[in-house]
C-alpha cells in the first residue's frame, strides 16, 4: 500500500500528466484521436500540435488545469485562513495566456489587477449567475489531500477555491465532488466503490441543506452506479455523462474514468483521453484520484519523464507535493 507522502506525490503527478498528454488533442473527436493514436504513448511521442491562433502547442507543457491546480496548493501551504481573495491574486500573478484559460476566467485575472477591491464581483461579472464551468473542479485535487481525514473541512475550503472565478452552486459542486473523491480515493485501503460512491452523496448534502438543486450531480452519480454494475466501457458513459467543459459533465466523467479502472493509472488515463472532448482536464481529474489511490509508482516513469515544462518540471511538482504531506499529515 502506499505512503501518504506516495499518495501525494502521485496525485498531483499523475494529474499534471493527465493533463500534459490530454492537451495535445484536447477538443477533438473520439475518431480522430483513435485514427491518429493508438496509446497514450504515441500522444506523448508528437512534438507540437497547431493551435487555433499563435504558435503550435508543444507537447509536454501543461495548461492552466496544472498552473491553477499549483496555485491551490501553494495557497493551502502559504495561506492558513483560506481566503478567496488571496487565491485570486495568487491565479491572477501567475496567469499565463498560452495555457488555454477560458475566456472567463481570463476576463477575471485580467480584470483583478484593477478592481481588486471588488473582487467578489469578478466571477459574476460575465455571467450573472455564475460560471458552473469545470474549472475549480480542475484544481480541487489538492484540498482532497490536504483534508483527506476532514471531509467538513474539505467541502468548505473547496467552496471557497471556487469562489474567486466559479460562482454558480453547480461549479461550487463540482470542486467539492473532485476534492472529495481525491479525499476517498486517499483514504482507500481495499477499494470499496460503494463507499466510494456514498461518500460522494454525502458530500452533496451541504448544498441540498442549503435548498440548493444538487440533482444534476445525483443523476451522474446514479449514472456511474448502474454503469459500474454493467461494466460500461468509459466510450459508452461518455454518451450518457458528457465530455463537455462543464462541471456537471467533466467531474463525473473523470470519476467514472478512475472507478472502471480503479487499479491501473495507465488505463484510466488511456481512457479519459480516448472518449475526446476536454480532455485535458478528464484527463487531468481522472489522473489525481487515481494518483492518490495508486501513489507516484503506479505512474509509468517515462510518462514522468515526458514533463517539459520550465516552470512545473516534475522535481518541482514532487516538492510541492511533499511540502503538502507535511504540513498535513494524517490527523
Amino acid at each position: 500500500m502506499p505512503t501518504r507522502q506516495e499518495r501525494f506525490r502521485g496525485c498531483l503527478l499523475a494529474g499534471a500528466i493527465g493533463d500534459m498528454a490530454g492537451a495535445v488533442v484536447e477538443a477533438e473527436s473520439p475518431e480522430y484521436i483513435a485514427a491518429t493514436f493508438r496509446s497514450v504513448d504515441d500522444i506523448l511521442a508528437v512534438e507540437s500540435v497547431p493551435e487555433f491562433s499563435g504558435p503550435a502547442w508543444a507537447a509536454g507543457r501543461f495548461t492552466d488545469d496544472t498552473q491553477m491546480s499549483m496555485c491551490v496548493a501553494e495557497w493551502l501551504l502559504d495561506d492558513d485562513s483560506h481566503s478567496a481573495e488571496l487565491l485570486l491574486a495568487k491565479f491572477a500573478t501567475a496567469y499565463e495566456p498560452w495555457r488555454r484559460y477560458g475566456p472567463g476566467t481570463a476576463a477575471i485575472l485580467q480584470m483583478f489587477a484593477r478592481h481588486q477591491a471588488d473582487w467578489r464581483q469578478l466571477s459574476t461579472a460575465m455571467l450573472p449567475e455564475g460560471s458552473y464551468g469545470n474549472g475549480s473542479a480542475m484544481r480541487a485535487a489538492p484540498i482532497g489531500l490536504a483534508y483527506s481525514d476532514n471531509l467538513k473541512k474539505a467541502v468548505a475550503v473547496a467552496i471557497e477555491s471556487s469562489r474567486p472565478t466559479h460562482s454558480h452552486s453547480l461549479g461550487y459542486q463540482g470542486a467539492v465532488l473532485q476534492s472529495i473523491a481525491v479525499a476517498a480515493a486517499m483514504r482507500s485501503g481495499e477499494f470499496a466503490v460503494d463507499e466510494f460512491l456514498e461518500t460522494l452523496r454525502q458530500s452533496l448534502v451541504h448544498f441540498s441543506d442549503l435548498q440548493q438543486d444538487t440533482s444534476p450531480f445525483t443523476r451522474a452519480i446514479a449514472a456511474i452506479e448502474s454503469g459500474l454494475r454493467r461494466e460500461a466501457s468509459c466510450a459508452e458513459m461518455a454518451l450518457t455523462l458528457g465530455t463537455g467543459i462543464s462541471a456537471i459533465e467533466a467531474v463525473p466523467m473523470a470519476i467514472y474514468c478512475f472507478l472502471r479502472h480503479p487499479h491501473s493509472y495507465a488505463d484510466v488515463i488511456h481512457n479519459a483521453i480516448f472518449i475526446g472532448g476536454d480532455t485535458d482536464t478528464i484527463a487531468g481529474m481522472a489522473g489525481a484520484i487515481s494518483g492518490a489511490s495508486l501513489g507516484a509508482d503506479a505512474i509509468p516513469r517515462h510518462w514522468i519523464s515526458a514533463i517539459q515544462d520550465a516552470i512545473y518540471p516534475a522535481m518541482t511538482i514532487e516538492a510541492i507535493a511533499d511540502r503538502l504531506a507535511a504540513k498535513f499529515p494524517r490527523n
